[in-house]
């Protein structure tokens, strides 16, 4: 599924971008905010029952500099999550905005 620059653009800008749970790794201190899209695999963890963000134990992400670990990130599509099940592996991309990983396109 792609969305166009507007959509995803307007997407980011009106949907609230909730957290779940009080553990997170927050890399932005350490790593330069990218306006660019960064692919990656893991497993999912957990999903947030209102699916604006899941928990995902992410592969080694070299072009970030970051192990593999588990960490939260939002959705720019909450019907992303869905089809997830805690367990599933999944390929995703996401971008890096206001300090946020934002998972802008994900399959199984």
């Amino acid at each position: 599924m792609k969305y166009s620059p507007i959509i995803l653009i307007l997407s980011l800008s009106l949907s609230p971008l909730m957290g779940m749970g009080d553990e997170h790794h927050d890399h932005s201190s350490t790593t330069t905010v990218s306006s660019k899209t960064i692919h990656a695999t893991g497993t999912v963890k957990s999903i947030a029952t209102n699916h604006e963000s899941l928990r995902i134990f992410h592969d080694p992400i070299v072009e970030l500099k970051w192990p593999s670990m588990n960490m939260q990130f939002e959705v720019i599509d909450h019907d992303l999550t869905h089809p997830l099940e805690v367990g599933d592996r999944v390929n995703f991309e996401f971008i890096q905005k206001d300090g946020k990983n934002i998972i802008v396109k994900m399959a199984k």
